[in-house]
């Protein structure tokens, strides 16, 4: 099937974008806790803390929504196969 032919959410999900996005999520939460530091932080180190905490957890987010759509899609597929 050529990709002209895939709807965009078929073309975006896959199990690479899984991956990307674990790995992105690790990456910003490491991030988050490095931003934070020992002890209470005021001032920029604590928003960017704050920001890349928020981008984490949009992260999961995404990526709890991709791994259901993926799941899915993939009963969808054994469902509509002949037997």
């Amino acid at each position: 099937m050529p990709i002209e032919s895939k709807t965009l959410a078929q073309a975006v999900i896959r199990g690479r974008t899984l991956i990307f996005l674990a790995i992105a999520d690790v990456v910003l939460f490491v991030l988050a806790n490095i931003a934070n530091g020992p002890g209470h932080q005021h001032g920029f180190r604590l928003v960017v803390s704050n920001t890349v905490w928020a981008a984490f957890l949009i992260g999961c987010v995404l990526l709890i929504v991709l791994a259901i759509a993926i799941l899915a899609q993939s009963l969808f597929r054994l469902a509509k196969r002949p037997a």
